[in-house]
């Protein structure tokens, strides 16, 4: 009996001794083959222990678990993917080719409108005004348009209209309005005649900027002007004084506004320009003619012409304001 029980000590404590060699040489193993020890730690938070009771985690562990995954997630690097040269310029060809169809539908709307507009007996004019005008009547301007109601406001264009207009001599400038969806305003600048000229039997109306006007044989109630170099054959409707003539009409300009402002105006019915050293104006309510001379002390000379109008009242000469005014001052010569 003891020799069995010795026997199985023997026994027992051989298969220790193998265990513990046995252990030793897969630590030896795992030494070479994973410097890493802590590679071989047991986890009871990850390994599963056969009889053992998995221990759940805490709050704590569960937070630093996830905030640990989270992190790692934001370590990874977003994946983008490649696109080839052909993908992109098949992608931009496409991008490119809507592009197109959406201009031409967009074109093709507004065409579409533009025929609806045209079309649509909505835009008909019914009514049109005139302001501004003055000589000419509602009735020249509108025929002079050549605007017709119940014809569509936009079917002319403004600057035709205008062109149309200003064909007339008197029309300075023209504004036109289309007040949607039926009606045109016309807003003229009319010219206003200011002189006449003697031509033939007749008189050129002109105005300030010497446009000739009109040429009719009425006489207006209006100043002549006398010795233009302009000559007969260019004198028509709607042309202007040669540039020579636009520089002396200038400076009677000059002499009339001086003897409005001295009340003489009213009193000048001719003036004669051919000599811009010694221009003459003829007061024929008073039976006088007056020599300017020149446009030099405009205002003196209205003063010394006023004097001899009211001391030579209703006496026919001539006044001289031409001459040394300083020294002499004006001369009256009654005529003989």
């Amino acid at each position: 009996m003891k020799g069995k029980m010795a026997k199985k000590a023997k026994e027992d404590l051989n298969y220790k001794k193998n265990t513990k060699n046995k252990v030793n040489k897969n630590a030896k193993s795992n030494k070479i083959t994973n410097p890493n020890k802590e590679s071989n730690l047991f986890d009871f938070d990850k390994e599963i222990v056969i009889g053992m009771p998995k221990i759940p985690e805490t709050k704590q562990q569960k937070n630093k678990r996830k905030n640990k995954n989270i992190s790692n997630n934001k370590k990874k690097p977003a994946v983008t993917k490649k696109i080839s040269k052909k993908q992109e310029m098949a992608i931009k060809k496409r991008k490119l080719i809507l592009k197109i169809i959406r201009t031409i539908v967009l074109i093709g709307i507004l065409i579409g409108t533009l025929i609806y507009i045209l079309l649509s007996p909505l835009f008909n004019i019914k009514d049109v005004t005139v302001t501004g005008n003055n000589k000419l009547s509602r009735k020249e301007i509108i025929s002079l348009s050549d605007i017709r109601t119940e014809e569509n406001i936009f079917k002319t264009s403004k600057n035709d209209i205008k062109n149309k207009i200003k064909t007339n001599p008197y029309v300075e400038n023209v504004k036109i309005r289309r007040k949607l969806p039926d009606k045109v305003e016309i807003i003229v600048v009319e010219r206003v005649a200011t002189y006449m000229l003697p031509f033939a039997n007749s008189y050129v109306y002109i105005n300030n900027q010497g446009y000739m006007l009109e040429i009719t044989s009425q006489k207006a109630n209006l100043p002549i002007i006398t010795g233009f170099s302009t000559p007969e054959e260019n004198l028509h409707e709607g042309e202007r004084l040669l540039s020579e003539d636009l520089v002396k009409l200038g400076e009677v300009l000059q002499i009339i506004e001086s003897a409005n402002a001295n009340g003489i105006q009213e009193l000048i019915t001719k003036i004669d320009m051919s000599n811009r050293q010694d221009y003459t104006i003829m007061l024929e309510k008073e039976k006088k003619l007056v020599h300017i001379g020149d446009v030099s002390n405009l205002s003196t000379k209205m003063s010394y012409i006023n004097k001899i109008i009211q001391d030579e009242a209703g006496i026919e000469g001539e006044i001289f304001v031409n001459t040394d005014l300083t020294n002499k001052g004006a001369v009256f010569r009654e005529k003989v």
